[in-house]
């Protein structure tokens, strides 16, 4: 007996729009309904690795906003040793991220470099093409921090269908982030 042929692995990029986001928004659900104590570390890491491989992009994180810092508290990167490590942090004003909340560069950059001396980012951000970054904010509205992610490449294909799904998943981590606090149950 000869087994059925299977039909061919699709792209994530190119799976139609509202099933992509209906099967991201149920595996979501699953991953925040696992975060209680100390599952916290799993759920996020496989959340930020579903939105790593599904928007492929070299590193994705999730920082905290403290006393004007960006704090790395969780990464998923493709490759070890990473640009980031947890831990590390950089004044808010010297990011991205703050560009971004503040409204001075749009949540979707196809090639960070070629705004980076009109930002006045720093050479340190030589290196990052594309840059998508959302906020992650509690249910209440106050900010935790942000999602980002980043690719070496410039990247044209990134659209505002990679953004709502950065968005569906800041949601995401804003509830497993809430939960491990007690501030909420899973959702």
């Amino acid at each position: 007996m000869t087994d059925a042929p299977r039909p061919p692995a699709q792209n994530p990029r190119s799976a139609p729009p509202a099933d992509f986001e209906l099967n991201l928004e149920r595996r979501l659900a699953a991953i925040t309904a696992d975060a209680d104590g100390n599952m916290l570390e799993r759920s996020m890491a496989t959340l930020l690795r579903l939105v790593r491989e599904q928007l492929q992009l070299e590193a994705v994180f999730v920082g905290e906003v403290v006393d004007g810092h960006r704090i790395f508290r969780f990464i998923d990167a493709a490759r070890e040793p990473s640009l980031i490590e947890r831990g590390q942090s950089h004044p808010m004003e010297q990011t991205v991220c703050q560009r971004i909340l503040d409204g001075r560069i749009p949540a979707l950059v196809g090639d960070l470099r070629a705004v980076r001396v009109a930002q006045g980012l720093s050479p340190m951000h030589e290196v990052l093409g594309a840059h998508v970054g959302v906020p992650v904010r509690f249910s209440d509205g106050r900010l935790y921090g942000m999602l980002c992610g980043f690719c070496f490449d410039a990247r044209g294909d990134l659209d505002e269908r990679d953004l709502r799904r950065l968005e569906i998943a800041a949601r995401a981590a804003a509830r497993l982030l809430a939960h491990a606090d007690g501030v909420m149950p899973p959702v």
